[in-house]
């Protein structure tokens, strides 16, 4: 593709006004998992509710147009998360989960994802990277890498020295993708009836890996309103 048809990508800080469109990317592109299954209206207000937590916090790509391609959300702290999210916004999130009140099933896995904090595992680090989805128009090009280089980028400057992330055992693509960053696998258990593998990484010391690139700078060049979250930019050629 020639030069002129490259456009620029954005890496931005995200709020509670993006929590729709990072709900419509997240049903769209993970499609596995029971959190896809419960609805465009307790996914959004799901988001809602991390994005304005104070231990949580979001990264997204945006175009020129400012139209959202890719996201990655994380817990600084996942307790606290959770806590928060359900303090706060348990009573918005629990109205479009009416309709599975009678559903044993769903009633349980629910149950055992708002546990999931607590019954994780000993020795695991509370920060975990919670979701990541990139557009297809982006797949391949290195965008996956760039939000997971300024989020942990973002963690180690938070003084948080290890990261965990939970990814079904069956999702090939997302476990060698974490696999080739650098992530560990630490222990593989059941959730939803499913084994989950979770990994951990090293953000200080030895074994940690340096983030790299345009997304380890923090810069603010583009003009306009969005310019104060920017994270970094560069030109990409979109499929």
């Amino acid at each position: 593709m020639a030069q002129n048809d490259q456009v620029v990508i954005r890496i931005v800080h995200l709020d509670a006004r993006d929590a729709a469109a990072v709900a419509s990317l997240h049903r769209s592109f993970i499609t596995t998992g029971f959190l896809s299954a419960l609805g465009e209206r307790f996914t959004e207000r799901m988001y809602r509710a991390i994005l304005s937590c104070p231990t949580a916090f979001g990264l997204g790509v945006k175009d020129e147009t400012d139209r959202l391609l890719g996201f990655i959300a994380c817990a600084e702290d996942i307790r606290k998360t959770y806590r928060y999210s359900i303090l706060l916004h348990g009573l918005s999130m629990a109205l479009p989960l009416l309709r599975y009140l009678f559903r044993f099933s769903a009633i349980h896995r629910l149950w055992e994802t708002f546990r999931y904090p607590s019954a994780v595992g000993e020795g695991l680090p509370r920060a975990e990277v919670l979701s990541i989805a990139v557009s297809p128009l982006l797949r391949g090009q290195g965008v996956g890498q760039m939000l997971l280089d300024a989020a942990l980028n973002d963690l180690r400057n938070k003084g948080i020295e290890r990261v965990k992330v939970a990814v079904g055992a069956a999702n090939t693509g997302a476990n060698r993708f974490y696999e080739r960053y650098g992530f560990r696998l630490a222990l593989t258990r059941q959730h939803h009836g499913e084994p989950m593998n979770l990994y951990v990484i090293e953000l200080t010391g030895d074994n940690a890996r340096a983030a790299a690139g345009p997304s380890a700078r923090i810069e603010s060049r583009l003009p306009g309103p969005s310019c104060s979250r920017c994270v970094a930019e560069r030109p990409i050629a979109p499929r």
